[in-house]
């Protein structure tokens, strides 16, 4: 039988900018300064070993290969998105992963797809529907992601466009749903630091009232994915919401790839054990 060596990678993923999907295209705007995203590998966190139970192991393997090959060939991307329209840069700028990010005992693979025009960019988590024979996406986000140790995901917006400054970032909060095997938006998250305007577009003052903790920045939490900033909150409650979420769980160091032929034929010809 093919003997399937794990995967060892980790690896910092250093972000300034990320965008939400789906109906969260308010954050995807060009009116407002980009994140650039960088990538350094780091190994400080170990795989654990896949589950060699899962029947068509050796499958999965395969279509996370064939997948990456087909994006590199052919610039489709692995859920069918043409990926070459407003292809930009070299396609070994991009990045990839196997890991097992939700800690379902199998290992997904990751994209991140950058290069392209900002509203394209792309961050993929994909799993194998043993079932289906094929890939389903548990996860579409900008390529700004960080991964926890407990299911949680957070993913930068692409672009600062409120009044956060330079102090808060906003961002979308995810957590893993182990009964549909995907991830779930929790919530939307943006801020406003007083240091940074005053005013709001309406002319508005800072809500110095609500700021009761005195840190100079409100926030603003959005859990049904629509964007609002008419409800801001203290930084005790904004601290409280998330620890509720992230709490004391790691950050997942994955050792991402430049997305080349000799790096993908690693996938199915076996990785350093």
């Amino acid at each position: 039988m093919k003997k399937i060596l794990r995967l060892i990678f980790s690896m910092a993923l250093c972000v300034t900018l990320a965008a939400c999907s789906n109906n969260l295209t308010v954050n995807k705007g060009d009116n407002s300064e980009d994140l650039t995203i960088s990538t350094s590998p780091t190994v400080t966190d170990i795989p654990a070993e896949p589950d060699k139970s899962i029947d068509n192991l050796d499958d999965m393997y395969h279509a996370y290969f064939t997948s990456l090959e087909n994006l590199i060939k052919n610039h489709i991307l692995p859920d069918g998105t043409d990926g070459g329209e407003e292809q930009l840069g070299d396609m070994s700028e991009n990045k990839f992963a196997v890991h097992d990010v939700d800690n379902d005992g199998k290992e997904e693979l990751i994209l991140l797809y950058s290069t392209t025009i900002t509203a394209g960019m792309a961050g993929y988590v994909f799993d194998y529907d043993i079932e289906a024979g094929a890939l389903q996406t548990q996860l579409y986000e900008y390529p700004a992601l960080t991964f926890y140790n407990n299911g949680i995901v957070k993913a930068l917006w692409s672009h600062n466009q409120g009044r956060a400054g330079d102090h808060f970032w906003p961002y979308n909060l995810y957590k893993y749903v182990p009964d549909s095997d995907s991830y779930i938006l929790v919530g939307m998250v943006d801020a406003w630091d007083k240091n940074y305007a005053g005013t709001d577009d309406q002319n508005n003052p800072f809500p110095g009232d609500i700021d009761k903790s005195g840190t100079g920045i409100v926030y603003y939490i959005m859990e049904d994915g629509q964007y609002d900033d008419t409800h801001p909150i203290d930084a005790s409650e904004y601290n409280e919401w998330v620890n509720a979420y992230i709490g004391n769980a790691s950050e997942i160091q994955i050792q991402y790839m430049d997305l080349t032929e000799e790096n993908i034929s690693r996938i199915i010809n076996g990785f350093v054990q």
